[in-house]
């Protein structure tokens, strides 16, 4: 792939940014949004496998985040998160993919719902559905007058780098380690926990049928895994694919858990794709599932339909 590295400028922020353009004809384009506290720097690995098969990939770094200017954990509104989407969109053509990690989860959970014929997939990592679970009874009581008052004050997360995943494998380096925060805004942590009520009422009643992969570690403590579970079981099953990842905490694409995390989501991408990962992975990973569709020696399809293999 080819990394182009830039800037944006929305409502007077600074803003870093990803470009990750394929070497092969571009089929479409992907929208990425990462976590609380996260950056994108870490993601061009992850996402390799869109881009391999055509998808070139936005990434920006959310104010108060990563390389992006501003006070850490400070995001200004959901709205300047509307304008961060139509910006990325302005730059993709074709068949449109959005996706995201944790609160960048569910930001595209957030935009598929409101935008559905907008968007051909989503992959979901991890989504935080339940943004206020880590705060105390005060904090929840005192959110909607504390946001009012002083919305650009921070307070902790609660997330450390322990909650996330192993030190097994990990490639972040001393610089990347810098990047991380755990700080919230709290006129932030208000609009969250709105959005993530309304994403929660959408998927409850989700009627569309879209090529969807949610990934989340079993053993996430972050956004515990039933929360997304029980959710999922009560929709048709063939709207969407689900994996667990086994042992995995709430990065399944950090440490030990990596090559399995990958495996899993390149053969939902392209079945020849993940085939690379799991021969690189297998005699690491032995447990991986035998539920997805296995094709060797055939080009990458141009429909979306064949491109996003749903597992049965």
């Amino acid at each position: 792939m080819r990394i182009e590295v830039s800037q944006v400028h929305i409502q007077n922020q600074t803003l870093h940014r990803l470009t990750l353009n394929p070497e092969i004809t571009v089929r479409g384009g992907l929208i990425f949004f990462h976590g609380q506290g996260d950056f994108i720097d870490r993601y061009p690995s992850i996402l390799k496998g869109f881009v391999d098969a055509g998808y070139r990939c936005i990434l920006t770094d959310m104010p108060g985040h990563g390389r992006s200017k501003g006070k850490r954990g400070v995001i200004p509104s959901l709205g300047f998160a509307d304008e961060l989407l139509q910006d990325s969109l302005s730059l993709l053509e074709g068949e449109i993919v959005i996706a995201g990690h944790s609160m960048g989860g569910l930001m595209a959970m957030r935009f598929l719902f409101q935008n559905v014929n907008l968007f051909e997939a989503a992959w979901i990592s991890s989504p935080l559905l339940d943004p206020m679970l880590q705060a105390n009874r005060w904090m929840k009581i005192a959110l909607p007058l504390a946001a009012q008052i002083s919305p650009s004050t921070t307070v902790s997360t609660g997330v450390s780098n322990s909650d996330c995943g192993d030190k097994i494998d990990r490639v972040e380096t001393d610089e990347d380690q810098a990047l991380f925060h755990d700080r919230i805004s709290i006129g932030w942590a208000r609009e969250l926990r709105d959005a993530a009520q309304e994403v929660r009422e959408e998927l409850a009643k989700m009627a569309f049928k879209k090529p969807i992969l949610f990934t989340q570690g079993d053993s996430d403590s972050v956004c515990p895994i039933q929360i997304l579970e029980d959710r999922l079981k009560k929709l048709p099953s063939n709207q969407i694919s689900f994996k667990k990842i086994k042992e995995a905490l709430h990065e399944p694409f950090c440490g030990s858990t990596r090559g399995q995390f990958l495996t899993h989501l390149n053969h939902w991408i392209a079945p020849e794709v993940g085939e690379v990962y799991q021969n690189c992975t297998s005699s690491k990973h032995s447990g991986i599932s035998k539920n997805f569709p296995h094709s060797k020696g055939i080009s990458l399809p141009p429909s979306m339909e064949n491109l996003f293999q749903a597992a049965p």
